[in-house]
């Protein structure tokens, strides 16, 4: 069996009651595998790999927007439990994580003008469960486990929750072709079913329970395939319930992926000022201020004036009174 080295990234954004702490788990950075053969289940993708679709395009061209240039993919058959990958994964906080995905799909369905196919997984009930065997709900065919599709009312990947919205309606996207063939966005998962009411509860977002005594060593999560077409970056493990509608998809590539480069806002204080600064390199930003991140409203910093020193756009603000949340938006 072959494995690869985890790659795992936590920190927390924001401050006092407004931050939010975060996972994010590279998705071809997978620790196992359950069947090892590429031409079914889950494959390791990169950039410079050949795997294609169903009409022979690429599944990461020299243009993806995959953060680490790469994702894993699920193989473009039909097949029930052709696969499971396992990752590692290592909390430094405890609390309860929101799981959200940055993802892309391929049509299979032989219809390049709609993504209505399912392109579906199973989620595992918690850390160090099989998605297969420890659900205890059994569907149809003997069906199980944590089951999330591209389809189906307002769950799946396919119904993206739109920012500002309160996370309903989530749109569909099934037809909007900027949102798949390779370009990456950000969903949070949410729970469907399987021809059965059976199978679990729909509509619910997928959460799990840090406690206290999985902080500091790694845990198992394995995740299940079921039908291909389906390109994973990132998985975002987070204690923010609903990230997606207080945050565009570009705000969060920016936040999270530092693979874009984005430039760094510097924050510091000088005697009773804040001063603020950016690279003179980073052309077209501006800096804009929000007085929360629970539904922020950014508004431009347009006094004082930007001026340069050194290398460096700098804004120094003085009485600034309560709290107040600079960000750079392009």
């Amino acid at each position: 069996m072959r494995s690869w080295r985890p790659n795992c990234r936590s920190d927390v954004i924001g401050t006092g009651t407004n931050a939010w702490s975060y996972l994010v788990l590279e998705g071809e950075n997978f620790v196992s595998k359950e069947n090892e053969s590429l031409d079914a289940g889950f494959g390791k993708v990169y950039a410079d790999e050949a795997l294609t679709d169903t009409y022979g395009t690429p599944i990461l061209g020299t243009n993806t927007t995959a953060s680490g240039k790469g994702a894993l993919f699920t193989k473009t058959q039909f097949a029930q439990w052709t696969d499971k990958a396992t990752y590692q994964v290592q909390f430094t906080t405890p609390g309860t994580y929101y799981l959200y995905m940055r993802f892309t799909m391929f049509e299979n369905g032989g219809n390049v003008a709609n993504y209505g196919n399912e392109d579906s997984y199973f989620l595992p009930p918690d850390f160090d469960k099989d998605p297969q065997n420890d659900w205890g709900l059994i569907g149809p065919s003997g069906r199980t486990g944590g089951y999330v599709e591209g389809c189906c009312a307002d769950a799946g990947f396919l119904r993206i929750a739109e920012v500002g919205t309160g996370g309903i309606p989530r749109v569909d996207h099934s037809t909007d072709t900027n949102y798949w063939e390779g370009n990456f966005h950000w969903n949070d998962l949410i729970s469907s079913q399987f021809l059965a009411a059976d199978t679990g509860v729909p509509n619910v977002r997928f959460k799990y329970e840090v406690t206290a005594d999985k902080v500091g060593h790694p845990l198992n999560f394995t995740i299940g395939y079921r039908e291909g077409g389906l390109a994973v970056d990132l998985f975002l493990f987070s204690t923010h319930p609903n990230l997606i509608d207080v945050y565009t998809q570009g705000q969060l590539d920016q936040l999270l992926l530092p693979s874009t480069g984005q430039p760094q806002l510097t924050i510091a204080v000088s005697g009773t000022s804040v001063v603020v600064s950016w690279p003179v390199a980073a052309t077209g930003y501006r800096l804009v201020s929000a007085g929360t991140l629970s539904a922020p409203v950014w508004t431009p910093v347009t006094t004082p004036p930007v001026v340069v020193v050194g290398d460096k756009n700098t804004v120094t603000l003085t009485g600034v009174t309560g709290t107040q949340y600079y960000r750079l938006m392009k």
